[in-house]
């Protein structure tokens, strides 16, 4: 019997949604584990959600994947169609950069030439999807940001022999993506390719909880205010053209008790508040725990239980689901407790 191994994601990704998977699990709709559908991620980032999907629901029966970020829809092509030579690539990388450890100086070097390489981008599509994963897995916290001449720019991580070539899986995220149809553009072009049942995750560049906190230059252009609020008319769309929809974002007002600028925004769809983990601080000390949102336009069968510290985390939306489901009055709703 073949063992066939589970796609997961390939890139080190700050922000990465797996952490979240539990959480977006519980608010998914019913109809999704019935019937064959259609699943659409219009930002996908590293994917963590869309391999959870893929390997977790048989009955999907299509997947669109979509960013803005060319080089990465490059290195996700990539792996769909020339699999092998991706690796033969990396294995070189991986070779040579594995036997400059204990010289750090002539690492720096190495990196730095490989970085300055990815930014000129005239390499062949593998060879820049190989750079492109190089610089992953041994740049700073696997983050990726570049500067408004969409040049990369995060400096060498302090990894000792990272894995860059993980041949395995490469293979198997290649077989994944064979069902899945990958664009690179708007996230409202996703659109065209909705069906009957189908069900949408966005996980948009967060809206910053501070000004130094911004690590959403994702993209030579800024996703700010305006292109949140773009994005949030494109949910109402979905909503009316009845389509499935959840999106996870900062929150804002987790940090602030003034800002409620998705509280607002979102007042109209389903607020949850989760916890997350922020991993990328210069100070150690200031990362740790703290609340997400996750929004979506439909009703689940999941009834949250909370304990004490959780209860000021409560949505109005949460407060009129647990009367629906309790029959109570809202002063006379019973908050179960862990």
């Amino acid at each position: 019997m073949t063992n066939t191994k589970i796609a997961k994601p390939f890139l080190k990704w700050a922000g990465g949604k797996t952490q979240l998977i539990s959480d977006i699990e519980k608010v998914l709709p019913s109809d999704i584990t019935r019937l064959n559908f259609t699943y659409i991620e219009p930002f996908v980032g590293s994917g963590a959600v869309l391999f959870w999907m893929l390997n977790n629901f048989p009955n999907l029966k299509k997947a669109v994947i979509n960013d803005i970020n060319e080089d990465l829809i490059n290195t996700y092509k990539t792996i769909t169609t020339k699999a092998k030579e991706l690796i033969s690539i990396l294995e070189i990388l991986q070779h040579e950069f594995h036997n400059l450890e204990g010289n750090e100086d002539n690492k720096k070097l190495y990196y730095y030439q490989k970085r300055e390489l990815y930014n000129l981008r005239q390499e062949e599509t593998s060879g820049q999807a190989a750079l492109f994963i190089f610089l992953n897995r041994t740049c700073f916290n696997g983050l990726y940001r570049v500067n408004r001449k969409n040049e990369y720019n995060v400096p060498m991580g302090g990894y000792k022999k990272p894995t860059i070539c993980d041949k395995e899986n490469i293979l198997a995220v290649s077989n994944a993506l064979q069902k899945v149809e990958i664009l690179c553009g708007d996230f409202e072009q996703t659109l065209s390719y909705a069906e009957q049942n189908s069900l949408f995750y966005f996980d948009p560049p967060y809206k910053p909880l501070s000004e130094t906190s911004s690590f959403n230059s994702y993209a030579k252009d800024e996703f700010n205010d305006n292109e949140q609020i773009r994005l949030k008319d494109f949910c109402s769309k979905l909503d009316t053209l009845n389509h499935y929809w959840i999106l996870s974002n900062s929150d804002v007002k987790g940090k602030d008790i003034n800002d409620t600028f998705f509280d607002d925004l979102y007042a109209n769809f389903n607020i949850r508040r989760v916890s997350a983990r922020r991993s990328i601080n210069a100070n150690p000390e200031k990362r740790g725990e703290l609340t997400e949102l996750l929004i979506n336009n439909f009703t689940s069968d999941y009834i949250p239980i909370l304990d004490d510290a959780n209860k000021e985390m409560f949505t109005n939306f949460d407060k009129s689901y647990w009367v629906s489901k309790q029959n109570s009055p809202i002063d006379q709703v019973k908050i179960e407790s862990n």
